[in-house]
């Protein structure tokens, strides 16, 4: 095998744990690295404030994230998975006390569901829009529905519940399914996330500075990725191909963020 094969196979293998807090950079750094790229004296002190706190919000994040086990959170969204189905079982076996006691508090679920919810869940007697009462806090084109809903759910308080529940396991079976769809699950190589997150803001405060950030392996942007991440302590394999990939994940959250909020 070449040389340079095993130089990129082995930058292939990095894992999180290779990544230990970073260390600030000094003053001394700092201004080597504006002089190597060329950084006028005006942007050179907002260059350091801006890597400074950039370490000091990893030495917060990394902990918490490493602290966050990826098999433990399926563990505990499978548990809460099956421990809605056993509460629907047990729901089904309640007796004529346990369903009038559900009665008797299941209306509240009015202020919680929508009428449209209602409607879905039970197509063939879904409530009605009429209303002989003003409750009160409510705005006034609520209070047909609302006031509805409540005799809708306290004639049928079980079912309503079975209903809310079901949809709750939907979401964590889905949930489960989605951290198990994870190539990361499969044996895939584990996404270095902090690594990413650095790469973004590094590309902010190259442009802010006044910079173009490119993505070529003799960029100064990659340069400059290199010089910052060899001075705070981070290997720096593999980040030839990790720069354009941090951008294009940071592109399709923002995208996909930007869809939920339509």
């Amino acid at each position: 095998m070449a040389k340079a094969d095993r130089k990129n196979n082995a930058a292939a293998r990095l894992q999180p744990a290779d990544f230990p807090l970073p260390k600030r950079l000094s003053q001394e750094k700092v201004s080597g690295i504006c002089e190597a790229f060329r950084i006028s004296d005006r942007h050179a002190a907002e260059l350091k404030d801006f890597l400074d706190e950039l370490v000091d919000s990893l030495h917060e994040w990394m902990p918490r994230q490493q602290a966050s086990d990826r098999q433990g959170d399926r563990t505990r969204l499978a548990k809460m998975r099956d421990g809605i189905a056993a509460a629907r079982h047990r729901l089904e076996g309640l007796g004529v006390d346990g369903r009038l006691a559900v009665r008797s508090t299941a209306a509240e679920l009015a202020d919680i569901v929508s009428g449209d919810w209602l409607r879905y869940h039970f197509p063939s007697d879904a409530p009605t829009r009429t209303s002989l009462l003003l409750l009160r806090g409510l705005p006034r084109e609520r209070v047909d529905e609302t006031h509805s809903n409540y005799q809708f759910i306290q004639g049928r308080a079980p079912k309503t519940v079975d209903a809310l529940l079901r949809d709750l396991e939907a979401v964590l079976t889905s949930a489960v399914a989605t951290l198990d769809s994870d190539p990361r699950a499969r044996g895939g190589l584990e996404l270095i996330e902090c690594r990413q997150i650095t790469i973004v803001n590094l590309g902010q405060i190259w442009q802010r500075i006044g910079k173009k950030v490119v993505g070529t392996p003799k960029s100064d942007f990659v340069a400059f990725c290199h010089f910052v991440f060899g001075y705070i302590g981070w290997p720096t394999g593999g980040l030839v191909r990790a720069i354009p990939d941090a951008f294009k994940n940071y592109l399709n959250r923002q995208q996909k963020r930007a869809r939920l909020r339509k």
